[in-house]
């Protein structure tokens, strides 16, 4: 009862998110593909608030099997007879909604939303409200079709909407109508009125046709309803069993025998269900237990039976002393081991027999116990100044000793004596020395000789006598360690402080440390530091101190603490070769431009020079960097001759030596030019010709140089011929 007011409860939080639920999903509808009426408008509202005589429950079973989401899916659901509604209005009709799950507290609800109802392509809304179920969800997280559901709503809409469905539509009236004009107005025969008998016909009177009785819808589904899991331990398998269920309009008529069918899960052992142990403590063996249980297609577990050892595991039980504390007989001053009976269980993890406790080990004898006095350090009592000797008793098992019970007293005891110096008379202890008070404490230690042999039983403990401490720079005379102030340009000595011992000889309690005794510092520039990128230095300065007469350097060239920066001078601007060059192009070539940056000239405080580079400066010209040389020197037949003198004529060649010049950059190895020019001329006589073979007028009337005989063209100079060029070849 108590959980039913509880589902209840949920039920009642839950009303409002349906409610949600349905508006949402009417509103995020489009408006029915082909519906030709408005859907039923009732003041019922939902199955919550209308009233109860118009409240319908309606079977619906989803068409396939269906995961429930957290978010609504749109469903469809085949609906089953529904009392008090015509059979003919739901053969054939879908049920069109969504579906959904959702967690109030600790429950899990499953709820369905019927919006609409469909047959062929026509589709109408039951109301804006719908038909709701609402279940509980906790153990299944999906619909399946052999699961009927029952939602409820309005039957007022629904029969409305079905009735709806049912009506024809405006293009069904129009086909009855265009085939009702047909058989009223039979074809004429083509206008003509000669046959009388034709025009006499009338066509019969058809009596109606006796209403159509139609087959009752049948429907037969597989449902595992009222069937059990069938165990089938020889297989090693749960075989699920189902019936076939016939439906007739809507109304079961055959339920059907359950059988096996195809589906079966594998039975699996499950040890975590059975953690104790079937344990023989009169064969020293143990088994685990299990339980059957299988996983159906929701990935829920179902065990099957009761625990049963498992006999294909055997565990051998043992004797182990290594569970149980040894115990002390003080009586018969003996250590008895002691066992308990264990295995290696599931997961390899040790498992004491259970109601087996520790008892005297079979595997180990008693061992004798004996008094160790060594093991036992002394009991001081200052108060009395006396230490009492203690023992304890102890046992050895394996070769390792074992104490039994704690220290206790024996019947020596041992006196004390105060000591300060070992037998050199040097302090065993160090001072407690004090700086504020400039005294130092001793200390001392008591200590006890135990069969001859001394033995300190306290550490250092300060006395009431103290000592002066004195101070000294004895010691710390090294400059070298000495603090230096750079700053304030003074050096301080040292001193290191002391207390007598009792032989006299100094005991230092201190490092050496700062005195008030200061040293002046005396400084010398002895160079610079430069800074040319910004055209300053440094003064490099080195300090010494003089310590009885003798000097000490406290730093070598260094740059002392606040330190002016020098800046340098400008003492001009220059123009300085780069040691790039430039040259003009050919024919020219030969004239150089050195190139230059500019930079400014500073003075340093040493009186050295930086030059800082501020730009580029103007190029150096050199006119001409090139050489000529005779690269080549020949005779070449350039010209021919011709004389004539009276009635002799002579006729001959001209010889000319020519030379070839190159012009050459001597920096770049460019070549700017090749030229030739004629060195020198002379003539060969080939012939003279008295029979008047050579016309004296192709010699110009008397002889000259000819460049073609056959032109008889006048050879002016070699310059005026070919200028600085070459001959062909040459």
């Amino acid at each position: 009862m108590r959980k039913h007011l509880r589902f209840d409860f949920v039920f009642a939080a839950l009303a409002a998110s349906l409610m949600i639920l349905s508006y949402a999903v009417a509103n995020a509808q489009t408006a029915p593909a082909k519906a030709t009426t408005s859907p039923a408008q009732t003041s019922a509202g939902n199955a919550g608030t209308m009233p109860s005589s118009d409240v319908i429950t309606v079977p619906v079973w989803p068409k396939a099997a269906l995961p429930l989401p957290e978010q609504p899916v749109a469903t469809s659901f085949n609906l089953g007879q529904i009392e008090g509604v015509p059979a003919q209005l739901v053969t054939g009709v879908t049920a069109n909604g969504y579906a959904r799950k959702v967690t109030v507290e600790d429950q899990t609800i499953g709820q369905v939303l019927v919006m609409t109802v469909a047959k062929g392509d026509r589709t109408e809304t039951i109301s804006t409200e719908g038909m709701t179920a609402q279940w509980d969800a906790k153990e299944t997280s999906q619909l399946f079709p052999e699961k009927t559901l029952e939602v409820k709503g309005s039957k007022t809409a629904l029969v409305a909407a079905l009735q709806r469905l049912a009506e024809p539509t405006k293009d069904d009236e129009k086909k009855k109508v265009e085939k009702d004009s047909v058989a009223d107005n039979p074809v004429s025969n083509g206008g003509k009125t000669g046959n009388d008998q034709a025009a006499s016909y009338r066509t019969p009177t058809v009596a109606a046709a006796a209403p159509e009785e139609k087959d009752p819808v049948v429907d037969v589904r597989t449902s595992q309803d009222g069937c059990t899991v069938r165990i089938d331990l020889a297989q090693g398998k749960a075989v699920v069993q189902s019936k076939e269920q016939t439906f007739t309009d809507g109304a079961l008529t055959s339920d059907g025998t359950c059988t096996d069918s195809e589906i079966s899960y594998p039975l699996k052992k499950s040890f975590q269900a059975c953690p104790t142990d079937n344990v023989n403590i009169d064969t020293l063996q143990a088994w685990p237990q299990f339980q059957w249980y299988y996983v159906n297609e929701a990935g829920e577990n179902h065990p099957v039976g009761e625990c049963g050892k498992d006999e294909e595991t055997i565990y051998t039980i043992t004797e182990d002393e290594g569970q149980c504390p040894v115990y002390l007989d003080f009586l018969e001053q003996k250590a008895v081991p002691q066992s308990a009976f264990v295995y290696i269980g599931r997961n390899n993890a040790l498992t004491q027999v259970p109601g087996k406790g520790c008892a005297a080990s079979t595997k180990s004898a008693a061992i004798p116990m004996s008094e160790n006095k060594s093991a036992c350090p002394m009991r001081p009592d200052y108060a009395a100044k006396l230490s009492y000797e203690l023992s304890m008793w102890t046992y050895v098992r394996n070769g390792v000793t074992y104490q039994a019970a704690p220290c206790a007293d024996t019947d020596r005891t041992f006196p004390h004596e105060i000591v300060y110096a070992d037998v050199a008379g040097n302090y065993i202890c160090p001072a407690i020395t004090s700086m504020t008070t400039k005294t130092a404490t001793l200390q001392s230690r008591r200590r006890i000789t135990v069969d001859g042999v001394p033995q300190f039983i306290t550490d250092c403990t300060p006395d009431t006598s103290p000592q002066a401490i004195l101070s000294t720079p004895n010691g710390c005379m090294d400059p070298a360690g000495w603090t230096h102030d750079l700053d304030a340009n003074i050096s301080y000595g040292q001193e290191r402080f002391y207390y007598k011992k009792v032989d006299g000889t100094p005991e230092y309690v201190t490092p050496c440390q700062n005195s008030t005794v200061t040293y002046p510092h005396d400084e010398t520039v002895t160079g610079y530091q430069n800074h040319d990128e910004q055209l300053w230095a440094y003064p490099l300065s080195t300090v010494t101190i003089t310590v009885n007469g003798t000097p000490f350097t406290v730093a070598s060239s260094e740059v002392l603490p606040g330190a002016a920066q020098l800046s340098y001078v400008l003492e001009e601007t220059v123009d300085q070769n780069t040691g790039q060059s430039s040259y003009e192009p050919p024919p020219s070539g030969c004239k150089a431009y050195r190139e230059t940056a500019k930079y400014e000239r500073w003075k340093r405080p040493d009186e050295t020079e930086y030059l800082k580079q501020i730009g580029t400066g103007t190029p150096v010209i050199v006119p001409d960097v090139c050489i000529s040389n005779n690269i080549k020197s020949g005779n070449l037949e350039l010209t021919v001759w011709c004389s004539a003198a009276y009635s002799s004529k002579s006729y001959g060649r001209g010889i000319h030596t020519i030379n070839k010049i190159e012009k050459k950059n001597t920096e770049t190895g460019t070549v700017i030019s090749t030229t030739c020019v004629e060195q020198s001329t002379y003539n060969v006589t080939d012939g003279q010709d008295n029979t008047g073979a050579i016309d004296g007028n192709n010699c110009n009337g008397g002889w000259g140089y000819n460049i073609n005989a056959a032109t008889g063209a006048s050879w002016a100079s070699y310059s005026a011929a070919y200028g600085t060029s070459c001959p062909a070849g040459f």
